[in-house]
């Protein structure tokens, strides 16, 4: 665990006291230095709801600024939650990486970074290290429970997931697997967390706090259903952790028991020409190992035969690209393998595998 002088020498300065009580509004002040600007800030806004003691949640979205609905349950919690009905405090960042979300891009314009690949972060590199080493250093320290809330962005497409990262920590991998099943979303996504290091869920493993991140929808979009239910399943997560009291929304068990899916390295469904795709399945459709997900249509010479996209192997579609065009290397689609809840924990003592395509066990990591 980071020591504290390390959190202590962050450059990033917060404008409110985040121990305070009631409800505070404010921002994290990012300094930095371009062509444009000798001295800057990049103000990413931060909100503390806090009530009786309890336990702290670090609630983010907008890790990738492309990625719109989590950015409105972020806001609406800060609706919702009243400080007098809280056991705890809400630490809550719904425009984690703020030049991004400005872009509508899924990396910072200023230094092309992806604050989702870039921790445990650096105080003294760009603004997306400086954001992730502030995160990591200073903030899930302070935390029992954290949540970040992605989706498919501009780019692809989810069912409505939450996303596990198990390791062999199986007290973790327990909370876990109980917050999926209290967040009650209709796929809980498993990866082993061998395959990737630089994520926001590693580094909440790191300072040994429970993650629970979400796959939303996307495609550029946001879903009304997706939103109502993902909303209405974080509210249900903070009662889950002691924060808030059930109210007659929450109390109500989820819509049909969240399926665990597998996510492992070689499930996705790798495009090797370019072209425009023509999607072949649909997200929850069940397919086989060599079924034809997809077919990529050459662009330029009509008379060149269509390439068939397949799956690399059985289980339920959990992401599909949203652009039609395609280029070598781009994943047309992800195929999870349905698990048990008590099969998950397995996930970290398996063999980590490899695809030929060089993909990692979190290859369907966003």
């Amino acid at each position: 665990m980071p020591s504290g002088d390390r959190a202590a020498m962050s450059r990033i300065a917060a404008t409110i006291d985040l121990n305070a009580p009631g409800q505070s509004y404010g921002h994290l002040m990012v300094s930095y230095s371009d062509n444009d600007h000798a001295y800057s800030v990049i103000p990413v806004p931060v909100a503390v709801l806090s009530g009786t003691p309890g336990p702290t949640v670090l609630l983010a979205a907008g890790t990738h600024g492309d990625e719109w609905e989590g950015q409105l349950i972020a806001r609406q919690i800060l609706e919702q939650v009243a400080p007098a009905k809280l056991t705890g405090r809400i630490i809550v960042l719904p425009s984690l990486n703020l030049p991004a979300v400005r872009a509508a891009s899924r990396c910072s314009p200023i230094d092309e970074e992806n604050l989702n690949r870039a921790f445990p972060g650096d105080r003294d590199g760009g603004p997306t290290k400086m954001l992730a080493d502030y995160v990591e250093a200073h903030l899930l320290p302070l935390c029992d429970y954290a949540i970040d809330l992605h989706s498919g962005g501009s780019a692809s497409e989810y069912r409505a997931s939450a996303f596990l990262r198990i390791d062999e920590d199986s007290r973790r991998t327990g909370e876990k697997v109980a917050a999926a099943i209290a967040l009650g979303l209709p796929h809980s996504i498993v990866v082993d967390a061998r395959g990737e290091a630089r994520t926001f869920s590693a580094a909440a493993d790191r300072q040994d706090v429970v993650m629970m991140a979400t796959e939303l929808g996307g495609a550029g979009r946001v879903d009304l259903e997706v939103l109502r239910r993902a909303g209405l399943g974080v509210r249900r997560l903070l009662v889950h952790w002691g924060l808030l009291a059930a109210d007659a929304q929450t109390e109500q068990p989820p819509t049909g028991a969240t399926q665990f899916l597998h996510l492992a390295a070689g499930s996705g469904a790798v495009v090797c020409s370019h072209g425009l795709l023509e999607p072949r399945v649909g997200l929850g459709d069940e397919v086989n190992a060599g079924e034809v997900v997809g077919r990529v249509r050459p662009l330029e010479d009509l008379s060149a035969p269509a390439e068939d996209v397949r799956a690399p192997t059985s289980g339920i579609v959990i992401t599909l690209r949203t652009p039609p065009l395609v280029r070598p290397g781009d994943f047309a689609a992800n195929i999870g393998s349905p698990l048990e809840a008590h099969e998950v924990a397995l996930i970290a003592s398996e063999a980590p595998f490899r695809s030929p395509q060089g993909g990692s066990a979190e290859s369907g990591v966003n």
